[in-house]
């Protein structure tokens, strides 16, 4: 009896050891990720865990905090962040995953009359999310609250602010904030983030397998089809 007991502890011991929990990070936006259990990517991230059984622990922070969640080591992944083109990674403190996970419009918020557009921005006060700071060749100012910014471009306080419309329109329509033109900026592919080192590992492959899965079988196009669609170049 006592061998058998050695046996099954042995035997646990063995599958625990090989078991495999990852740890992900989520940036706090609106409809993206609101809370742990509130978001298009936090759908995705359990539609993975449940697709590959394996279990992921999930937290969700503000953008910077959770990229750095990554580059620190506290975390295997993060999501979203738009890849950046034509920037060597090597300068980054951060891979860029194999995986496009969807694309993303980001939109020119500006005052109706203002006569700001993408040609005069370098010589005009714009705001961007803070984590978003390299993504632009022109001096942008990083901004930690979405909501006031959209606020200050309405009041005319900023002559601009760009940033994803997933993100951006919904506050643009709860404030009714009819004061503000918008754009087409750019449209950017949407990676997820890994530790240095990281493409091509065992955390990347790990997620191209996942999502091809969730691809073939529909429930990715379920979860991601309302933020991967056309601009929409609707006015407030």
């Amino acid at each position: 009896m006592k061998r058998l007991f050695l046996t099954i502890f042995i035997l646990t011991a063995a599958v625990s050891a090989y078991a495999m929990d990852y740890n992900a990070s989520l940036a706090k936006m609106p409809g993206y990720a609101e809370s742990t259990e509130k978001g298009i990517l936090v759908d995705l991230v359990k539609a993975i865990s449940s697709e590959s059984g394996e279990k992921i622990n999930l937290v969700v922070e503000p953008f910077a905090r959770s990229i750095n969640n990554v580059v620190s080591g506290k975390v295997d992944f993060h999501m979203p962040l738009i890849a950046i083109p034509d920037v060597d990674t090597a300068t980054l403190g951060y891979d860029y995953s194999t995986e496009t996970i969807f694309h993303v419009n980001f939109v020119l918020y500006t005052k109706k009359g203002s006569g700001i557009t993408i040609d005069n921005l370098k010589d005009s006060k714009v705001e961007t999310d803070i984590a978003h700071l390299p993504y632009f060749n022109f001096p942008v100012i990083g901004s930690s609250n979405l909501e006031l910014s959209l606020k200050k471009v309405n009041a005319g306080r900023i002559d601009a602010f760009i940033f994803a419309d997933f993100a951006s329109d919904p506050l643009v329509k709860k404030n009714s904030f009819t004061n503000i033109k918008r754009d087409l900026f750019k449209v950017y592919n949407v990676k997820i983030v890994l530790p240095k080192g990281g493409n091509g590992g065992k955390t990347d492959i790990f997620l191209s397998e996942i999502i091809a899965n969730l691809r073939a079988n529909g429930t990715y196009n379920k979860i991601i089809g309302p933020i991967d669609m056309p601009y929409d170049n609707w006015q407030p």
